[in-house]
């Protein structure tokens, strides 16, 4: 597997089946007791670490693979930022499976416009936080109002990378064009120029067809 989710410590084990239930081939999925549960292998790219409790295990686990030179994330109380490449910040444990979905999602379902694991590298790598939000709407132009309200919560100008995706059910493909999007390039050219955007549109035929959703990960070395 080039992704793990490990687990750590009391309280994971629903998380860590809630990111199993999510499907991607692409993921493995483990609770760990020690290090020697969960020893970097050289096809491992990206490693996110869980924890409510048990920091020290969850950090110790966390250095090994950034060590090892794997993308590190961490959603973990009490987190040691230098294990990590990057940590989640305002984000209660019970919206972790979420955040993981969030991460996962562009990498383990199908591109129209093509995001990649080098774009979610380039938005987390030493970027040391990470804050992630969703939004969903009846249209491109609904989502955008919608992530707009959450985003008067952010410090924008703390903000170094977003990534910006874009997710409808593919049965919707052919009723979305250039004037739909509109709405999401403006507010993508709206962003302070520091602020580097890498952007996608993927696939959830999840979704109810009527629904788009807009998801941003966000990164900053004082985010």
């Amino acid at each position: 597997m080039s992704f793990k989710v490990i687990g750590v410590g009391n309280g994971v084990t629903d998380i860590i089946e809630k990111v199993k239930s999510f499907g991607y081939d692409c993921v493995g999925c483990l609770v760990a007791k020690s290090t020697d549960d969960c020893i970097p292998m050289d096809d491992d790219k990206m490693a996110i670490i869980v924890a409510r409790d048990n920091e020290e295990l969850a950090n110790a686990i966390a250095k090994t693979y950034h060590d090892a030179g794997v993308l590190t994330i961490g959603l973990v109380n009490g987190a040691d930022i230098s294990c990590y490449d990057t940590i989640a910040i305002d984000t209660d444990s019970g919206t972790f499976p979420e955040v993981i979905k969030i991460l996962l999602a562009p990498l383990a379902t199908m591109g129209y416009i093509c995001y990649d694991f080098n774009d979610l590298c380039t938005t987390l790598h030493n970027r040391r936080f990470f804050k992630t939000l969703v939004a969903d709407g009846k249209s491109i132009e609904d989502g955008v109002i919608n992530m707009q309200r959450k985003m008067e919560n952010v410090t924008v100008d703390k903000i170094e990378f977003i990534s910006a995706l874009l997710y409808f059910n593919r049965e919707k493909l052919s009723a979305i064009t250039m004037d739909d999007m509109a709405p999401f390039n403006n507010m993508m050219s709206g962003l302070p120029e520091s602020i580097d955007v890498i952007w996608g549109v993927n696939f959830d035929n999840t979704l109810s067809d009527d629904i788009i959703r807009l998801s941003f990960i966000m990164s900053g070395r004082e985010l």
